[in-house]
């Protein structure tokens, strides 16, 4: 018997219907086509602000350098040229909002995440789950380690990473749907995904190539890749876990 107020590991899944998430998932996306495109589009814009202005960046410092160009004097003394300083500044604000528009993106995919395993409950989506805090203590600190540990992974040799973030890709689902901890969401997304290798894969075969045709075309077609990966990769989760899901 487990201890008290621990969460059981969920069953093996009874066959996981690959083709079942993706009718599901383009079914209930063009049931709310607006709302899930207005979710998608708050990342969407997010990702636009963050290229403009990195653009204005390095055109401002492009043209900083064109004004400070190295003069050499008559005394053989060469001015310093600021577009060394310019440099090294401008290299510091594009990392400082890459980090800050990235954490942001992060923080409104969420809100499309959490509305599509709502919606595998019968929930229809809504905006305001932009701004829930359901569970979202336990997802930031399962979505930091499991980010961490995938990094680290990906720095040696590459391969590790790969398979962190294979074995562990539902843990960020447990933690938003269930409120589970790093602990029991690790474990159940190990179980899961080694349990239901095949599906498993297949299922993230269709989330890569969402991934990358959701970067087309200055990232546009993000406002219906993210919410379809949303939904399919919730209708898979549920049937990992064995749960019923709403029509």
């Amino acid at each position: 018997m487990p201890p008290p107020g621990s969460v059981p590991p969920p069953p093996p899944a009874a066959g996981v219907q690959i083709g079942e998430a993706f009718s599901w998932a383009l079914a209930k996306f063009q049931q709310h086509i607006g709302i899930w495109i207005g979710l998608a589009a708050v990342v969407f814009a997010l990702r636009v602000v963050q290229t403009l202005s990195s653009n204005l960046l390095i055109s401002a410092a492009d043209e900083n350098c064109a004004k400070n160009a190295v003069v050499v004097g008559a005394d053989g003394v060469t001015t310093v040229n600021a577009c060394t300083t310019g440099l090294f500044a401008n290299l510091g604000l594009q990392v400082l909002l890459a980090v800050v528009f990235g954490v942001l993106v992060w923080l409104a995919s969420i809100g499309v995440y959490r509305a599509a395993i709502k919606r595998t409950q019968g929930q229809a989506p809504d905006l305001g789950m932009l701004t829930s805090g359901e569970n979202l203590g336990a997802f930031v600190l399962v979505a930091i380690v499991f980010g961490v540990a995938s990094f680290v992974g990906l720095l040696l040799c590459f391969l590790p990473g790969l398979v962190v973030i294979f074995l562990f890709q539902f843990a960020p689902f447990y933690a938003l749907d269930k409120g589970q901890g790093v602990g029991a969401a690790f474990a159940n997304s190990y179980r899961a995904v080694t349990q239901n290798f095949v599906p498993v894969l297949l299922a993230a075969l269709v989330n890569i190539v969402a991934g990358i045709l959701g970067g087309l075309f200055f990232g546009i077609f993000t406002l219906v890749t993210l919410p379809f990966a949303a939904l399919f990769t919730a209708h898979v989760y549920r049937q990992l876990n064995r749960e019923q899901i709403a029509a």
